[in-house]
């Protein structure tokens, strides 16, 4: 625990931190870091010093310093940290609880993702990224949204495979039609639904991006504000996340 707090303790002061994102990016020596930071050379020196002595840093033989392993390992795990930070409003009421551990630990891969505050903005974007798909749209979520129906036709006819995820119990309004589009689909298994006993996150992905990223409030319902992105990194925690539930499900027998 006492390495812990010293390494806590040398990420808590912004100078610091700043010099090891730029060792990150390249060796450098006092004297650059100082111009390119803003700092005195003295205290960029005293710096240096301090993670020297941590084992963040290491000065080579001909004056430049670099990140040690460890200091690139601390560094790196320190994007969930940021993620979690820049959005401690929406941390505050919203839970993460249904995730697995293991993504949760790669919480910081969402750290280039946009914030959205507005449900109808979230459907939209859902709506938007199944007009785009070209090869597949993946969604984990415990709503119909009705007004999409037709936007999932028109991409099932150009060929696109879609996957359904929704709790067991999920309620089907009345206004809910599949249509001679949707059922051939169901059919011929170019659109599968699954179940899970309960859902604890709302995703919806295309394979260009990620349209919609959103945690349940301190309720357990969703509210569907959180996150979405074009991101590469977020994708790909976004299904992976998506094929972890996928291969827990079992799939739906009747609507």
């Amino acid at each position: 625990m006492e390495r812990l707090c010293d390494l806590f303790f040398e990420f808590s002061n912004e100078d610091r931190l700043r010099i090891m994102y730029r060792l990150m990016d390249e060796p450098s020596t006092v004297t650059s870091l100082s111009r390119d930071l803003g700092l005195t050379t003295q205290e960029t020196s005293r710096h240096l010093s301090r993670l020297g002595d941590t084992g963040l840093t290491l000065k080579e033989p001909d004056g430049t310093h670099i990140l040690t392993p460890y200091g690139e390992l601390s560094l790196t795990q320190i994007s969930g940290f940021r993620f979690t930070c820049a959005h401690s409003e929406y941390m505050k009421s919203h839970r993460l609880t249904g995730l697995p551990q293991e993504f949760i630990a790669r919480i910081g891969e969402l750290e280039s993702s946009v914030y959205t505050d507005d449900v109808m903005v979230t459907f939209h974007r859902v709506e938007q990224t199944i007009r785009a798909a070209e090869e597949y749209v993946l969604r984990l979520t415990d709503r119909y949204i009705i007004t999409v129906i037709p936007t999932w036709e028109s991409a099932l006819r150009r060929g696109v495979q879609f996957r359904l995820l929704d709790p067991i119990d999920i309620v089907v309004p009345p206004e809910f039609n599949r249509g001679p589009v949707l059922t051939e689909a169901l059919r011929s298994g170019q659109f599968k639904n699954n179940t899970l006993d309960s859902v604890g996150i709302f995703l919806a992905l295309s394979e260009k991006e990620v349209a919609g990223i959103c945690f349940p409030g301190l309720d357990g319902r969703m509210d569907y504000r959180g996150f979405h992105s074009d991101d590469p990194v977020v994708h790909r925690w976004a299904k992976d996340l998506y094929e972890y539930f996928w291969s827990r499900s079992k799939p739906r027998r009747t609507y």
